[in-house]
């Protein structure tokens, strides 16, 4: 398998789907409602999707596809690899024209490790990308997380799920330790976007839980291959690459990270 080649190729796609969504940006919204009034879809994400996914299949014939908004799920389940789409991740921010948004596309192995990644957010033209074993670059030019020692230096990111009002871990316990512990924190609300910010040395580190495979296989990979550390909150890879718990770091301060999240 040519990762490389594959990279260059799903970097073509998610320019193309970027550039499908950019028509419907800074414009008045279709949203339609998904698990709850939180949870939208919008006319940006369906057109996303409508470029990426049958370009996935004419490209990867034998490969499967997951897509956040269900186009491909007629794919082969049995395949060894699959595709993990998020036609617009931060479909929020696209809804409300803030151009924190982007088309993230994972090739993941049947243990769901992440093999090739790329996140690309049209508004800026930022492409993301990364193969195992090959590093991680921002348009082309190699990255690396940041040297940062101390937690007290770090800024860090973080969401919170859309059904935060009904669970009872809703992330507001480690949102108020982490603000205490850390330089200061932000949330962009796109976790794609946000773990390519921590591989690009934009920020220190990032968690959230739960989160989807869609969400976050692109960035984790990005993250380990500019040097960083990954794992769910215990530390192992066990409830990693599913989402359900994601932690993103340098390195340098991933134990300090766990231990405040741990400790409430």
């Amino acid at each position: 398998m040519d990762l490389q080649a594959i990279r260059t190729t799903i970097e073509a796609i998610a320019r193309q789907a970027g550039a499908a969504i950019m028509p419907f940006y800074d414009q008045p919204h279709q949203e339609t409602m998904k698990s709850n009034i939180y949870d939208v879809v919008t006319e940006g994400d369906k057109a996303s999707e409508a470029v990426i996914v049958p370009a996935l299949r004419a490209a990867f014939p034998k490969y499967r596809i997951v897509s956040e908004e269900g186009a491909g799920a007629d794919s082969n389940a049995a395949a060894e690899y699959a595709w993990y789409v998020d036609p617009i991740d931060g479909t929020t921010n696209f809804a409300n024209n803030i151009p924190m948004f982007c088309v993230s596309i994972a090739l993941a192995d049947r243990n769901l490790v992440p093999l090739v990644g790329v996140v690309y957010n049209p508004v800026y033209g930022e492409m993301f990308s990364a193969a195992r074993g090959f590093g991680a670059t921002f348009n082309g030019r190699q990255i690396h997380v940041t040297g940062t020692t101390e937690l007290s230096r770090a800024v860090l990111s973080t969401g919170f799920a859309y059904d935060r009002h009904t669970l009872a871990d809703n992330n507001l316990g480690h949102w108020e330790a982490m603000l205490m512990a850390a330089r200061d924190l932000r949330r962009f609300g796109s976790a794609a976007l946000d773990l390519a910010f921590v591989a690009a040395g934009r920020l220190d580190g990032y968690w959230e839980k739960p989160l989807h495979s869609w969400d976050c296989l692109a960035g984790l990979l990005l993250v380990e291959e500019a040097g960083g550390q990954t794992s769910d909150y215990s530390g192992s890879k066990a409830n990693l690459y599913s989402g359900a718990e994601v932690v993103g770091t340098n390195g340098l301060l991933h134990d300090r990270v766990l231990a405040v999240l741990n400790a409430n």
